[in-house]
């Protein structure tokens, strides 16, 4: 008997306790209230609900309600919230968020439920300046938000304008719309079928205290006579709008029934406007006459969407795909890519871009003129502006900010002009490039001289007098003496390896008492407090390890009551140790009189290169000190030797850098007849 009741009281605390955690474990969902607004999670979404006493939240849903855009890093697990110059960096399963740069440290870090990115409400809502309330009677959180949301009637436009109202078909223009100080965000409509070309939350301030909202219309026009399309700026705070007739203004545009034609002569001068894809920006031929076997270079500017870009030619078989970029502030990516053209006439090359997993099926289609024989071509051809780039996309009005540029060997000097200036009323390079390898770099200061968005034209010449450009952007701020912002940053170190030391001079308003320099927005790889001054700008001498050479990098300047922030690349040449990577044979069966030749890969440190026989007893090429062409960070060689014994031998690759360190590669045997 008392065996039975063992097993009885056993059965009774076993069901007891599977009650217990079906209730402690049970979901509970809650509601979600913005401003008193309910906020809408969808029920084939994950939802809001409670987990260890702490109300979890969907990623997604909840930053779009506060306005927060989002990107997420796969690789890292890393997802990265802006709004309104507020920059939110979380790690998965991580309690820190970096806020504009600063770690705020929560008791509840994020988890991932059903492949669903869940996090603790506080650690969005607070991160943002929000308020957050529990109502225990309703079983709800409140989030309440500090903007002037509520105020949406103080945002208005002032002015709207646009670069050009009369143009061509498919022609890009600027629109500008100039707002009150409160407005947070501008959407553009044209109003003939109220569709949205752009909504822009990024502004630039006016010394008067308004804000310039700035976007780019292409100019359609389906029918064949001149039409007129209405663009309305919509100002807003956040997500919302003031709709009111008083509040918006708009520009009227005429665009012509007729497109203008991009002639050969002009198409390595200026971007192509006839783009088959929505997800190309730009795309660019830096030179439109080559000779055989040169190379026919292009500059594309894409979406985020697009992947890599390919290009082939109907003058021979050849193809590349170019999968390495460059990405923006605003996630554009721009692809530096080339083709070579082995033989003379005109040619079309077609620039293809990879989009959701499969190449798109139009092209961009550009013409490419192959001749040998053009005298003009011999003493220009290779006249070129290689890249261009500055620390940030702006600068501060009266100070100095500086274009960085490679260009080929034969560049002369540089001259750069603002939009209303003609050649030779710019400003011009005094002192000379540093030449690299096979390229100059040049450092080249100018003068910020006005607020606002401003294109510039960056010309370079060669001894002759002929040139060739490209264009820039940079947005001018205004600076007051008590507000910290950081006003240049110099590299003291050109040639940088990764896990060594960079060092800089960053300048900076005297306020200024702390630098923080991080890599990306939140890993912190330098930060110090400094002196400050009452009014005198101040330059501070800066070193820290250089652990990603490719990783954008920022500079944040505080003072007791704020900060500024500004990002930059590192500059110059990046020196990899001595290494030769491969070899290539061009025929491994040749005649006792002809020549060897084969073309060797080596690290961009490689200053010389030559060949010895297997014993190293007999250099048998000359000693090689110019590439014949560069791979990223590849260099190319293309050597040839005269074998002294025939039979099947072996031959040896030496290369050597600046300080005298070598690498060598035996390669065959080759059979010498």
């Amino acid at each position: 008997m008392k065996k039975i009741l063992s097993i009885l009281l056993a059965l009774t605390m076993l069901i007891s306790a599977l009650a217990f955690s079906a209730t402690a474990y049970a979901v509970e969902y809650v509601s979600v209230y913005l401003n008193d607004k309910a906020v809408d999670f969808p029920s084939t979404d994950a939802r809001p609900q409670i987990i260890n006493n702490r109300t979890y939240v969907p990623v997604r849903k909840t930053c779009e309600a506060l306005g927060l855009e989002i990107d997420w890093n796969s690789k890292t697990e890393t997802m990265t919230l802006t709004r309104d110059g507020v920059t939110i960096a979380h790690t998965m399963r991580s309690k820190i968020v970096y806020v504009n740069g600063e770690a705020v440290t929560f008791d509840t870090a994020s988890i991932n439920a059903n492949n669903r990115i869940l996090m603790p409400i506080r650690m969005i809502a607070e991160s943002v300046g929000a308020t957050v309330t529990w109502d225990d009677p309703t079983r709800s959180v409140h989030i309440t938000t500090k903007s002037d949301s509520n105020n949406v009637s103080n945002a208005v436009v002032n002015s709207i304008s646009a670069s050009n109202t009369a143009v061509a078909k498919d022609t890009e223009i600027i629109i500008t719309a100039v707002c009150s100080k409160e407005t947070t965000s501008v959407k553009f409509v044209r109003t003939t079928d109220n569709s949205n070309i752009g909504s822009v939350s990024k502004y630039t301030e006016n010394d008067d205290g308004t804000r310039s909202f700035v976007t780019e219309y292409k100019c359609e026009n389906s029918a064949d006579s001149d039409s007129i399309v209405t663009i309305q700026a919509v100002p807003g705070i956040g997500n919302s709008y003031n709709e009111t007739m008083s509040a918006a203004k708009s520009v009227s545009v005429m665009i012509s029934g007729e497109k203008t034609e991009t002639t050969t002569e002009d198409a390595s001068d200026s971007d192509s406007s006839d783009y088959k894809s929505d997800n190309m920006i730009s795309c660019k031929l830096t030179s439109d006459e080559i000779k055989t076997d040169d190379y026919a270079k292009f500059k594309v500017k894409t979406t985020s969407k697009v992947k890599k870009v390919k290009l082939t030619t109907n003058a021979n078989s050849q193809s590349a795909v170019i999968s390495s970029y460059d990405e923006d502030d605003d996630g554009d990516r721009t692809f530096n890519g080339k083709l070579q053209m082995t033989k003379e006439g005109n040619w079309k090359v077609y620039v293809t871009l990879y989009v959701s997993g499969d190449y798109e099926e139009d092209s961009e289609t550009f013409s490419v003129n192959v001749d040998d024989n053009n005298k003009s071509s011999s003493s220009s051809d290779d006249l070129e502006i290689i890249e261009m780039w500055t620390n940030n996309d702006y600068g501060y009005k009266g100070y100095d900010t500086t274009l960085y540029v490679k260009t080929s060997t034969d560049v002369d000097y540089l001259e750069i002009l603002t939009e209303d200036q003609d050649e030779g009323e710019g400003v011009r390079t005094h002192s000379t490039a540093e030449k690299k390898k096979n390229y100059y770099y040049w450092e080249f200061s100018f003068t910020v001289k006005h607020t606002g968005d401003m294109k510039f034209r960056l010309l370079a010449f060669n001894e002759d007098g002929e040139s060739v450009s490209d264009t820039f952007r940079l947005e001018g701020r205004s600076v007051s003496k008590s507000e910290p912002a950081v006003l240049e940053i110099e590299q003291k170190t050109n040639s940088l390896i990764e896990g060594e030391e960079a060092q800089f001079n960053i300048t900076t308003t005297g306020c200024v008492n702390r630098i923080r320099i991080t890599r990306g927005t939140s890993s912190s790889v330098y930060d110090e407090k400094v002196s400050s001054t009452s009014s005198t700008d101040k330059t501070h001498k800066v070193t820290f390890e250089v652990d990603d050479i490719d990783a954008d990098y920022y500079v944040t300047a505080y003072d007791d009551d704020d900060y500024d922030r500004m990002k930059f690349k590192l500059s110059g040449d990046v020196e990899e140790e001595i290494e030769i990577r491969d070899v290539d044979i061009e025929d491994d069966t040749v005649d006792e009189d002809e020549d060897i030749k084969i073309t060797v890969t080596t690290s961009n440190s490689a200053v010389k290169v030559w060949v010895e026989d297997a014993r190293g007893e007999n250099k048998l090429s000359k000693v090689y000190k110019t590439p014949d062409d560069e791979d990223g960070n590849d260099l190319i060689w293309e050597i040839e030797f005269s074998p002294i014994e025939d039979g099947r031998k072996k031959f040896v690759v030496i290369a050597q850098d600046d300080n005298k360190k070598e690498d060598s590669y035996t390669f065959g045997p080759i059979t010498i007849k």
